[in-house]
């Protein structure tokens, strides 16, 4: 008869195999998310405004999948000119109820500003992004935060909140911008 001992010690000896490889597993994956906040994190801490960048990148998927700065900065870039694109869109929604010559010709302003801010971003902003020439992506991402202070400045009181947030996110992203090696 077989000892029973060594049938024991094998699957004693399985079981500690299984049981760490599947700790590893579960330990690689958790360190792995983990850099991946703390590249966030890192790269918010020293920018201008870092409760609201950490809470826009935080919440968003695609920054939790950034590699570097670089790519967190691009995706910043995607995620500017998204917030950008809401507010046009609620400035429009918001222009129907609007009455007053004063107050349409700042819905006006404010929907000009959000559509030039995209469209400087996207047709200027990626390519000079993409071909390392920081010097002018400052310069387009600057338009947004701009073009939402010019909203601000009308004196409108309509979704003040969004536009500050698209404020310092593009004055976040101008600080990754300079943190980007040239």
């Amino acid at each position: 008869m077989k000892n029973p001992t060594c049938f024991y010690i094998r699957l004693l000896m399985l079981y500690i195999v299984v049981y760490i490889l599947f700790v590893e597993q579960n330990t690689a994956t958790t360190t792995s998310n983990n850099d991946e906040v703390s590249l966030i994190r890192q790269s918010c801490n020293v920018t201008d405004y870092p409760d609201t960048c950490l809470s826009i990148l935080e919440a968003d998927h695609r920054s939790r999948s950034a590699t570097d700065l670089k790519s967190l900065t691009r995706i910043s870039m995607d995620i500017l000119c998204e917030h950008s694109i809401g507010l046009k869109s609620l400035f429009i929604k918001a222009k129907e109820n609007v009455t007053g010559p004063r107050d349409e010709s700042s819905v006006r302003v404010c929907i000009q500003g959000f559509d030039y801010c995209n469209f400087d971003v996207k047709k200027n902003g990626i390519p000079h992004f993409e071909k390392g020439n920081y010097f002018e992506l400052n310069r387009d991402i600057g338009v947004c935060a701009v073009c939402a202070n010019d909203c601000i400045d009308t004196g409108i009181n309509l979704f003040n909140k969004e536009i500050v947030t698209l404020r310092d996110l593009s004055i976040d992203i101008l600080s990754f911008i300079d943190m980007l090696p040239s």
